[in-house]
């Protein structure tokens, strides 16, 4: 993820040792700059006629909630001195993806063998078969040691990353193991 610029016309400024950007930056409301930044770019599209044009934000709002709407019209002056104005709206909805389907009953890691699964602090891994010849192994066939809370260790140059696991999911996949540094591995 890009890390957000700041559009403050002069820059940000400081208060009390304190970086303060304007109501109006792209730091302080992505949102609502993104959803601006829309609007522009229908409006580029849209005819300009010829007695001039003016765009103004009738309104942006936020629900609290994750969604936000903003409404702009765009006005454009007619050769007979009436206006076509074009009423646009932009709405932005954020909402939580919990990848149910890769996670949930039913889903993708539900065909895990249990024995091969390895859950350290939130983050799951299976292991892989790690025959010997085998040229395409997990992490590049890095040795992982691992000792799993049920008294098992197992070492392995096959280890798979799956990925983090969601909140919502921890419950069902519980931390079950722990890695071994390699300072306390004897071989």
């Amino acid at each position: 993820m890009n890390a957000v610029k700041c559009s403050c016309m002069f820059g940000p400024r400081t208060v009390d040792g304190e970086v303060v950007h304007e109501d109006g930056c792209r730091v302080t409301h992505p949102v609502r700059h993104a959803s601006w930044q829309s609007i522009l770019t229908l409006v580029a599209d849209l005819p300009e006629g010829t007695g001039g044009t003016s765009r103004s934000i009738g309104e942006f709002t936020e629900d609290g909630l994750g969604g936000s709407a903003m409404h702009a019209a765009y006005t454009v002056g007619q050769p007979d001195g009436s206006d076509t104005v074009y009423t646009i709206t932009v709405a932005v909805e954020r909402s939580v993806d919990h990848n149910d389907s890769f996670w949930g009953p039913g889903g993708t890691r539900d065909g895990d063998d249990p024995t091969k699964r390895v859950v350290v602090d939130g983050t799951h891994y299976i292991l892989g078969d790690d025959r010997p010849g085998d040229t395409f192994k997990g992490f590049s066939g890095h040795r992982f040691d691992i000792e799993f809370f049920d008294g098992r260790t197992v070492a392995t140059r096959d280890l798979w990353y799956q990925g983090v696991i969601p909140p919502k999911w921890r419950e069902r996949y519980p931390d079950n193991a722990r890695f071994i540094p390699a300072s306390a591995v004897t071989s």
